[in-house]
């Protein structure tokens, strides 16, 4: 399987995937990539190489994580041994793990127990650091918005629940008159990719950023450093517009829908930006 329509067929679901968090996506890449190559001889062509990174940019060119995967795949030269391949797919693999675990060793020591905290959107890194905190005895209620137009807190709430973590679902409108009135005490947002000074995340983060800078509301960004913009292709990351159907069918000459999923929020308005190396 080499050809150009086999790999845009094998890994299209890629772009279709508005629900998952960037790192649960790039895994499921990783395992996609796996099978690909394991149908190769011992030895991987670099067009077949560039062919996937390409592929893996423009699936998802919003997601920082999804371009250092294709950076490292597309910058090996020569003929690449398999088994180089699928060390390099390892090791990328086993730093997403890592990266989470030490960020929510860290999370640990920045939420108190019975608090309100609230969360946004679907991200694994935020998951795993609520569940681990909860786990270990600080105890506290999350508040979930629902995340509109594809309303992954669905997952979040359902995930949170699973580990016997109290949860209040919200509307996301809801979730910013909660931030007005100074009920919650603490905002974890995951980001999709750390570019020069900005947090990108999901779109509505700002506003939500900006409601805990007007109330003191404390406000940490966590984010792995696999998601750092390398600067080698910060001219390949773009915040893209998703497909207008989503919001609806509805289409008027005097009407323009825009589905945007991602902004970039200053670092500034972060109380804290919680990484593998901080």
């Amino acid at each position: 399987m080499s050809t150009v329509h086999d790999i845009e067929k094998l890994l299209s679901p890629l772009s279709d995937d508005n629900i998952s968090g960037s790192a649960q996506i790039a895994l499921y890449a990783i395992r996609r990539i796996r099978s690909i190559i394991r149908r190769k001889d011992t030895r991987v062509s670099v067009r077949l190489l560039k062919r996937i990174a390409e592929q893996l940019i423009s699936a998802q060119p919003s997601m920082g994580i999804m371009l250092n995967l294709a950076y490292g795949i597309g910058k090996m030269n020569g003929k690449v041994q398999r088994d180089d391949m699928f060390l390099y797919l390892d090791r990328f693999e086993t730093s997403i793990e890592t990266h989470r675990r030490l960020i929510a060793g860290k999370v640990f020591d920045l939420l108190l127990g019975n608090k309100v905290v609230m969360t946004y959107s679907a991200s694994s890194t935020v998951l795993e650091s609520l569940k681990y905190v909860y786990g270990r005895g600080r105890k506290f209620s999350v508040v979930v918005l629902e995340s509109r137009p594809m309303n992954e807190g669905m997952d979040m709430m359902v995930q949170l629940v699973k580990s016997s973590i109290p949860v209040i679902y919200v509307t996301d409108a809801a979730g910013m008159s909660m931030l007005a009135s100074a009920h919650i005490d603490s905002v974890l947002i995951g980001g999709d990719a750390l570019y020069g000074d900005g947090f990108v995340c999901k779109t509505g983060s700002r506003a939500i950023a900006e409601l805990c800078a007007g109330k003191g509301v404390r406000l940490y960004g966590l984010c792995g450093t696999e998601k750092t913009v390398p600067e080698e292709l910060s001219n390949r990351f773009v915040v893209l517009d998703r497909p207008a159907k989503e919001l609806t069918d509805f289409k008027n000459k005097f009407v323009t829908i825009s589905n945007r999923y991602f902004e970039v929020v200053p670092s500034a308005l972060f109380t804290r930006i919680v990484t593998d190396r901080e």
